[in-house]
């Protein structure tokens, strides 16, 4: 059985707050292990950071597009960035709180309301249009083929129009009793969206018109009780060639056919945050913050401890590198061949929760305190 520690930290919080003088951890929390020493073969310099004013939690994932950074904040900042120095081409206000953002193609970016609404914005960062959803969104929008596509926390699938904000349709499955509030993202291929579901389920529906093409398990809930029975897809789906790769919390890591969804390979592995993979293969932290790669056919390429309870975001492959978030603010670059630690970048000491965004020798993390910070590797 796997540790339900992240799924039960929330429970646990809450319980908490409603007894006065409650230690959630009492005298004895566990400390996280202490950062390996780097051994200083790969340069990462400081390359610029910008504020934006208010915190930002798992759904807040900067985007690079082309030469501009998109973000957004909870306090209903969407901003555009110039990627090589950081300079503020505009930042506008949505005018409401935020659950998540930013969508974006790099002509249209779109963000979800506390109250439920959908706000795009256009290249210039002018209002285009907004349409209700009827529930919340906690995970970024997937903008691409004219087509906004989402999924609300019960668990709907909506696609919108890029350009008018008329929905297009809607697609629902049955809601477990249990998920996470970390949910699944979204993955356009042309003509198709891939929806990572709760329950460990990965669905293909057709762009045009909803209609799902495969709905296929990677994992199978299990367990005594509905916590143990959480087996959601975590992070974004992803295409790579023929295949669609995903990862589930208390479940399975593996990949399918993308035309049909037939099993390739799959492993029992369970992790809070997600995975990136390349042309070599996968790479994801488990629930324990044990680092592990997977070649794409699922061998177990190498497998690296000493980062429990640092809660690492989910990884970037960076051309020889892979990019960790921590919950201390610290990037933490490890080798993408055997996965030793290279560097370690520091932030605004802020925990950092969503995965960062690169393009060429630049890397952008947004931590849950508002900044992006941007870093440059030589």
């Amino acid at each position: 059985m796997f540790s339900l520690g992240r799924a039960l930290q929330g429970v646990a919080l809450a319980a908490c707050l409603l007894v006065s003088g409650c230690s959630l951890f009492g005298t004895s929390r566990p400390q996280p292990d202490p950062l390996p020493v780097p051994s200083g073969a790969l340069k990462v310099a400081p390359a610029w950071t910008a504020a934006l004013g208010a915190a930002s939690g798992v759904g807040f994932v900067p985007v690079v597009v082309n030469d501009s950074v998109w973000a957004a904040a909870e306090n209903g900042a969407i901003a555009r960035l110039d990627l090589a120095t950081g300079r503020v081409q505009w930042q506008v206000s949505a005018g409401k709180p935020l659950t998540s953002g930013v969508g974006t193609d790099g002509s249209i970016a779109v963000v979800a309301s506390r109250d439920g609404e959908l706000i795009a914005v256009g290249e210039d960062g002018a209002r285009k249009w907004t349409a209700r959803l009827g529930g919340e969104v906690v995970t970024p929008p997937a903008v691409a083929d004219g087509t906004v596509v989402l999924r609300t926390s019960d668990n709907r699938v909506l696609a919108f129009d890029v350009e008018t904000g008329k929905q297009r349709w809607t697609f629902q499955r049955q809601n477990p009793p249990l998920v996470l509030r970390n949910s699944g993202g979204i993955a356009i291929a042309p003509g198709v969206a891939f929806v990572g579901m709760p329950g460990g389920r990965l669905v293909a529906l057709t762009l045009a018109n909803g209609v799902p093409r495969y709905d296929v398990p990677l994992a199978q809930p299990k367990g005594a009780n509905e916590l143990e029975r959480i087996a959601d897809v975590v992070g974004t789906p992803l295409v790579i060639g023929r295949d669609l790769c995903a990862v589930t919390y208390q479940g399975r890591i593996g990949c399918v056919e993308v035309t049909n969804g037939n099993s390739i390979w799959s492993k029992e592995f369970s992790s809070a945050s997600g995975f990136d993979v390349d042309n070599r293969g996968l790479i994801a932290a488990d629930s324990e913050d044990t680092v592990q790669a997977f070649d794409r056919r699922g061998t177990s390429l190498w497998t690296k401890k000493g980062y429990a309870r640092r809660r690492l975001s989910a990884p970037l492959i960076a051309g020889s590198a892979v990019a960790f978030g921590d919950f201390q603010g610290n990037v933490l670059w490890l080798s993408r061949a055997d996965g030793s630690l290279l560097a370690i970048s520091r932030t605004d000491g802020k925990a950092i929760v969503a995965p960062a965004a690169s393009a060429g020798s630049t890397l952008v993390v947004q931590t849950s305190g508002g900044t992006l910070h941007a870093f440059r590797t030589e």
